[in-house]
């Protein structure tokens, strides 16, 4: 073997050795399980230039039912939201980026203005995530659908209708008026963006120490700016200044 061979041979298995962490590091990602992401304490949060609304405080979630990270996000939210408290208000909005999310974005609109999203609403995730159902096409949706509580010509009726399209550009404005690049994610009181960066877990634990603070008064960005800041400071200070 020459020198050239030995050094091609070393030089392809380096690389394969850097492909297979790669592959891993990928999956362990995807599943929410590489050291220091899912696990994080930091509290991460974006402030926007919007304003504050306090009453009620509004928790958005935008999600897809596309996305699986936002399929195990789900089984934790019922218990989250429940938990929430008053003068807080919990909604969710589907992205729509691209045709199929514009379907599923305009299905889960349909199933809402129905009252229909406590029967489908996990169902449509499954069938995606579990069965890896597609719904190329909106006739697919709506045999999907049939005999769930509504008929599959009026669901079809309802997801071309003009109350949805509305609804649609609406919420697709404001994902991008909030700079919303990727789900899931959290809007708290129109002002901070919560991502899953560190993970589901962390990411609801953030948005409970937000509400917390807002509902306290306290100025949740300054809190997050000033390091040596204690919750037990934040409880004695008599005033606090709002920059929103």
């Amino acid at each position: 073997m020459t020198k050239v061979e030995r050094v091609r041979i070393a030089l392809l298995s380096t690389l394969g050795a850097i492909l297979v962490v790669v592959i891993g590091y990928s999956t362990l990602y995807a599943l929410n399980l590489v050291p220091g992401w899912g696990t994080s304490t930091e509290r991460s949060f974006i402030t926007l230039d919007r304003p504050k609304k306090t009453e009620p405080i509004e928790v958005v979630e935008f999600f897809s039912y596309a996305c699986p990270h936002c399929a195990n996000l789900e089984p934790m939210l019922d218990g989250w939201v429940a938990g929430l408290g008053e003068n807080v208000e919990f909604k969710r909005v589907h992205i729509a980026i691209d045709t199929l999310t514009t379907r599923l974005a305009r299905t889960y609109l349909v199933l809402e203005s129905q009252d229909l999203l406590e029967q489908n609403h996990r169902r449509i995730f499954d069938a995606i995530h579990e069965r890896n159902i597609t719904f190329l096409n909106d006739q697919q949706l709506a045999e999907f659908m049939h005999g769930r509580g509504i008929e599959s010509d009026r669901f079809l009726s309802a997801l071309n209708g003009r109350f949805v399209s509305r609804s649609v550009e609406s919420n697709r404005q404001l994902a991008i008026d909030t700079r919303t690049l990727g789900v899931p994610a959290l809007l708290i009181a129109n002002k901070y963006q919560v991502t899953a960066r560190g993970g589901n877990r962390q990411m609801l634990a953030t948005a409970d120490w937000l509400v917390e603070e807002i509902q306290a008064g306290r100025d949740p960005s300054v809190q997050a700016e000033d390091p040596s800041t204690t919750d037990s400071d934040a409880d004695s200070s008599e005033t606090t200044d709002e920059t929103s």
